[in-house]
């Protein structure tokens, strides 16, 4: 063999393996390109997963706080004597200076009482459910001392 088809076999040989070489390259970065995206979908719904359970107990602990606030005496729902009934005497004497409430100031959250609560709250835009919450005594409070405000 002359020195002119070595050379020539000798870069024969270097293009076909650049070739080949280049030509694996492409396909290799694919697979591991796919790789890359499967591990970021997992990941992904690991988010997904870890914000949904996020979302959960936050609205748990907004209710439990609501409850909370609701075991303070910011809601009146009873018809007991004690406690409960100077409450409800102080919200029918506000609801009787403010004009919605025309029965005796007894203690007793009847049905008189549920009733005046009920338009009290329709009238200045608050939810009509007939319980005195934090909202409603905002508004209402003005009223103690028979104030008509």
């Amino acid at each position: 063999m002359n020195m002119k088809t070595i050379v020539y076999t000798v870069i024969a040989l270097f293009v076909a393996v650049t070739v080949c070489g280049c030509a694996s390259a492409p396909k290799k970065m694919q697979e591991e390109v796919a790789g890359i995206k499967t591990r970021v979908e997992t990941l992904e719904t690991k988010v997904e997963g870890v914000e949904a359970k996020q979302a959960e107990a936050e609205k748990a602990a907004v209710e439990q706080t609501q409850s909370l606030e609701q075991m303070k005496g910011t809601n009146i729902s009873i018809k007991s004597r004690a406690k409960g009934s100077e409450r409800v005497r102080e919200i029918q004497t506000c609801l009787k200076s403010a004009g919605y409430y025309t029965g005796n100031i007894d203690g007793v959250k009847g049905s008189m009482t549920k009733k005046a609560i009920k338009e009290f709250q329709k009238a200045n835009g608050l939810e009509a459910d007939g319980v005195v919450g934090k909202k409603t005594w905002e508004i209402l409070s003005k009223y103690q001392g028979g104030g008509n405000q």
